[in-house]
């Protein structure tokens, strides 16, 4: 299987203020050298490859911005260091939660190829060719989504693990709700309906409410909606994100009220800022949910927390032996409905005339 093209994408515009306890790591400065990796490696089961990311972490005499620029502080060389996932079995127990199976019992094993791609050219790191290890799982991240997933940093010469770090994987919805839960996973429609009145279609008469039902180990939820547009052949989407909703009780359904008419008016006259040419009004809007697991939420908060300058700040990582994140997401959920049907006065298609930058009409 051809590996996908897209490398992970943490999930975007996740800025939740939340309350939680850092991973600090301690350390002695006269302590003994030690090899210490920075490996970040995302889980979703809609992508069909998983890369990870492994560097090591580095110290040198000079500030930051001078060895961060020498290649061999930062990388490890093709065959130095190798990346395996082990996968082990789990059981299902109440709220779709996974315990380990007992006796523990191996399921699958992914040994990752390496591979070099081109880096991002800003930033202080060297730029060239980067390492990245991959392996091409395709289905089987969904037919493990019941498992629990373990990623192990090895080092080649001695047979040593380096790093280690364990994670869930962000299950779908069940279409049997029975006791005891079904064992098995399935895609259902997550979200149920952006309006209040059972009718599939996104309208401003509710505030602009999307409704989804929570997905088994999915903590973090942003809805990000696009208003299409068409002239002649063409789309244009306008992209208004929601806001980022936390299921920190574990309920079933989530609610997010953030898309206004206002919202959406402000968004559209800043995108078409200047623009004269005549766009047809398309009623379409497309809704995305991304979701991440406990990991990559606790990441993520840890990221984006307020800090202050010179004030000491602790950073989330769950890899054991090193630094970095080990998490599972889910970032293809994706529906297209229709929107607001009203052409009177008051509605949206009257409003995106009234903006006089393009909408003249409806198709």
């Amino acid at each position: 299987m051809k590996p996908s093209a897209r490398l992970f994408n943490i999930i975007p515009l996740f800025a939740a203020a939340l309350t939680l306890v850092g991973c600090k790591v301690e350390f002695s400065p006269n302590a003994p050298w030690r090899d210490v990796p920075s490996v970040y490696c995302i889980l979703d089961p809609e992508e069909d490859t998983v890369w990870a990311r492994v560097q090591r972490c580095y110290l040198g005499e000079e500030d930051l911005h001078h060895y961060a620029q020498t290649r061999d502080s930062v990388y490890y060389q093709r065959g130095e260091v190798s990346v395996k996932m082990l996968v082990w079995q789990g059981s299902r127990v109440a709220g779709n939660h996974i315990v380990q199976a007992s006796p523990k019992r191996l399921v699958d094993e992914w040994d990752f190829d390496y591979t070099e791609r081109p880096g991002k050219p800003e930033g202080a790191f060297p730029d060239g060719l980067q390492p990245l290890f991959y392996f091409p799982a395709g289905h089987r991240l969904v037919r493990d989504t019941a498992c629990f997933f373990e990623l192990l940093v090895i080092k080649n010469a001695t047979g040593d693990t380096l790093a280690r770090a364990t994670t869930t994987m962000v299950g779908m919805l069940p279409k049997v709700r029975r006791n005891p839960t079904p064992l098995s996973d399935s895609i259902e429609r997550v979200i149920t309906r952006p309006d209040t009145m059972n009718i599939f279609s996104y309208t401003f008469g509710c505030r602009g409410e999307i409704k989804w039902n929570t997905l088994p180990r999915g903590r973090l939820y942003q809805p990000v909606l696009t208003f299409l547009y068409r002239k002649g052949a063409d789309t244009l989407g306008i992209v208004v994100g929601g806001n980022t909703v936390l299921n920190s009780r574990n309920v079933s359904t989530l609610t997010d009220k953030s898309i206004s008419k206002n919202r959406l008016i402000s968004a559209v006259g800043l995108a078409l800022a200047g623009n004269r040419d005549s766009l047809f009004y398309i009623d379409t809007v497309e809704i995305a949910l991304s979701v991440c697991n406990e990991d990559l939420n606790a990441y993520i908060n840890s990221q984006n927390a307020n800090r202050t300058s010179g004030q000491e700040s602790t950073a989330y990582s769950n890899i054991e032996g090193g630094v970095g994140i080990f998490g599972s997401r889910r970032s293809h959920i994706r529906v297209r409905v229709p929107s607001d049907p009203d052409s009177g006065p008051n509605s949206i298609l009257q409003a995106l005339m009234d903006l006089r930058i393009g909408f003249y009409g409806r198709w």
